[in-house]
């Protein structure tokens, strides 16, 4: 009987810790304030990188944008998650497809980091900003 209770004790202790990680809002450790924790599709993700600006708008329907302020590099894209993994397609008509780009991502807080890319070799972090 003990074991049994134990064992419920134990089982309702784990499903309050993961419901309570799915809460929507993270801690500042520094602060002790809280803020709501962002998503992809909330507001868009930018970054200054020798001298360009780029940012990804990523939307509901697996659809964004990807804008540089050289604008020649500027495209739409689709987007598929697959784990902790996030493959970006670029729409265009352009003459050699690589197929989609591959990133891990991760957010915490108002950043986004990439890791990955085509030859793997890019690791980005983006800041959350409101849409434009």
């Amino acid at each position: 009987m003990r074991k049994t209770l134990v064992l419920l004790a134990s089982i309702a202790f784990a499903l309050a810790m993961l419901s309570s990680c799915n809460s929507g809002t993270t801690t500042n450790t520094e602060s002790g304030s809280k803020s709501n924790a962002k998503t992809l599709t909330d507001g868009q993700w930018s970054l200054d990188f020798l001298g360009d600006h780029t940012t990804y708008q990523f939307n509901d329907d697996k659809t964004g944008k990807y804008i540089s302020s050289n604008e020649e590099d500027s495209y739409d894209f689709t987007y598929d998650i697959v784990g902790d993994s996030i493959f970006i397609s670029q729409v265009s008509d352009a003459i050699l497809d690589l197929g989609p780009d591959k990133y891990a991502y991760k957010i915490s807080g108002n950043q986004l980091n990439l890791k990955g890319g085509y030859f793997g070799m890019s690791d980005m972090t983006y800041k959350w900003e409101k849409r434009k």
